[in-house]
């Protein structure tokens, strides 16, 4: 379910397991090409390219996949960004995927809390099913 966040952003909540289900059932083979580095349930699968256009509602989106995980202070980011369907390029942060948006940070905030992002700190449960889904699937 999309949700609009401040900037003109819009925000979909997905996970691996989302995108690696949909790429199956939509049977797209192509992926992100990503570093090897990149946290193993970082969506990588390239239907995630198929969705930012579909909500974009354009050919060559422009779009930032996140991944935070955080517990007690914590963790760590991740990010990959297409510029006007342009190569997926990974960053090291949020706020750098934020900034190739065209985000600037807002006096006394940064790009994180400018967009409203603080308001979505969690994945919502009804993605849970998916990790069923892919084993139903096969995905």
């Amino acid at each position: 379910m999309p949700v609009p966040l401040l900037c003109d952003l819009t925000l979909l909540h997905v996970t691996h397991y989302y995108t690696a289900y949909w790429q199956a059932r939509l049977g797209i083979s192509s992926y992100l090409e990503l570093p090897s580095e990149a946290p193993g349930l970082f969506p990588r699968e390239g239907v995630v390219t198929t969705i930012a256009t579909e909500l974009a509602t354009r050919p060559n989106s422009t779009f930032a996949v996140v991944l935070t995980d955080y517990f007690g202070g914590i963790g760590e980011q991740w990010g990959a960004v297409s510029v006007d369907g342009g190569p997926v390029r990974s960053v090291n942060a949020i706020n750098t995927a934020l900034r190739a948006l065209g985000i600037r940070a807002t006096a006394g905030s940064d790009e994180f809390d400018t967009v409203g992002l603080s308001a979505h700190r969690s994945t919502p449960d009804y993605l849970d099913r998916y990790i069923d889904l892919c084993d139903e699937f096969g995905a």
